[in-house]
């Protein structure tokens, strides 16, 4: 079953199942790219910005921290890692 990575639990490990690349401009999918989230990869979310907004989204990306926004992470599908 896969979800969005905008609506995933935080603290739990998911795995990257599809990226809409096409929901992004090409800076953000570079971006993204750059940060290595691809498909098959695992990701833990941290914590949202604030209790009013989604948006951005914090990650951990192995022992790396990324943030992404809100939008760019509804555009990725995420499965249940474990």
């Amino acid at each position: 079953m896969t979800a969005l990575l905008d609506k995933a639990p935080l603290g739990a490990r998911v795995r990257i199942a599809r990226i809409d690349w096409d929901a992004m401009s090409a800076d953000e999918g570079r971006r993204l790219r750059e940060f290595g989230l691809m498909e098959g990869c695992e990701v833990t979310p941290l914590h949202r910005g604030s209790i009013l907004s989604r948006d951005p989204l914090a990650l951990a990306i192995g022992r790396m921290k990324v943030i992404i926004r809100a939008r760019q992470a509804a555009a990725i599908e995420v499965e249940s890692a474990a």
